[in-house]
């Protein structure tokens, strides 16, 4: 049975590989949301990174199982990070600040 500090690199490479290999297909270059995603790489990266070389930070149940729910947000919106904050409500005041939208 995979260990539970496995599962949860694999999940985090996961996340990480979805994330790098995102493709704007024309969509506007977003800093923020592109700095974003470069910290959720680097993040879910160094978790996989620590495990493969043989120092994995200590897992448990519900870092695992907020991981797996990230993993299945970045792969619901193909690795565009700020997707993930989008909603159909026109209030959404953190999908404004990382979208640069400045007036309501």
């Amino acid at each position: 049975m995979m260990s539970l500090i496995t599962l949860d690199a694999a999940i985090c490479g996961l996340i990480c590989l979805r994330v790098i290999f995102y493709r704007r297909r024309g969509a506007t270059h977003r800093p923020l949301a592109s700095s974003i995603a470069y910290l959720v790489v680097i993040a879910s990266g160094s978790v996989t990174l620590r495990a493969l070389l043989g120092s994995p930070p200590a897992a448990s149940l519900p870092d695992t199982a907020l991981h797996m729910v990230l993993c299945l947000a970045v792969f619901a919106t193909g690795g565009n990070v700020s997707a993930i904050f989008a909603t159909p409500d026109a209030d959404n005041r953190i999908y404004k600040i990382i979208r640069g939208i400045r007036h309501a």
